[in-house]
């Protein structure tokens, strides 16, 4: 009778262990992609002039590197618009050089010199980036925003605000956001800011073969 038992318990083990474990699978592993980390690599390199979207004016991130701003207080009801000779328009390129087909941030900069409190248009409506070369203008801004909203923006003595623009230079054609089958080619060029009837000076930026 023991061994007869013994026996049995054997064959329920045995049974356990075959049924429990013989078949399992193990449990699927998220991907990269599917579980939002970024995937290896960057993803695929883009194709040249293949923007999908217009590109805009945008605020700029703040600058970890400058100091925190000023509290100010409201500004007084019924503030008096900014005459040109009272705000300063500056632009500024990057990377300069760059290489032909690259990508170049302009940072546009629009600071008070009014002693006063006064308001300025600074939506899409009011601000240009124009790229030229030969003196001839190769690409603007507005021909890719096609809502032309505003946005009244009311400065303080020294306010100063930032923009930026990033600009592919496949987008070479004069009259059209459509990006070409070729970028602009190596040489000099110049962008200019426009916010209103103020223009800033040319900055010159280079693309390199």
């Amino acid at each position: 009778m023991v061994a007869v038992a013994v026996v049995g318990v054997l064959l329920i083990v045995w049974i356990l262990v075959r049924g429990g474990g013989g078949d399992a699978k193990p449990a699927a592993v998220k991907s990269g992609a599917a579980s939002g980390a970024p995937a290896p690599g960057g993803g695929a390199a883009a194709t040249p002039g293949a923007e999908s979207s217009a590109p805009q004016i945008v605020p700029a991130s703040p600058d970890s590197s400058s100091p925190p701003p000023v509290e100010r207080s409201a500004p007084p009801a019924n503030v008096a618009p900014c005459t040109d000779d009272q705000i300063a328009v500056t632009v500024t390129a990057s990377p300069s050089p760059g290489v032909v087909g690259g990508t170049f941030t302009f940072n546009i900069n629009v600071a008070s010199k009014a002693t006063e409190w006064c308001s300025r248009d600074l939506g899409p409506g009011a601000q240009e980036i124009r790229v030229l070369h030969d003196g001839a203008v190769l690409f603007s801004s507005d021909d890719c925003d096609a809502k032309k909203s505003s946005d009244v923006r009311s400065f303080a003595a020294g306010d100063a605000v930032r923009y930026r623009f990033v600009w592919s230079s496949f987008r070479a054609t004069p009259h059209t956001c459509a990006a070409a089958a070729n970028p602009a080619p190596a040489g000099t060029y110049q962008v200019v800011a426009r916010v209103g009837s103020k223009v800033s000076g040319p900055t010159d930026f280079t693309i390199n073969r």
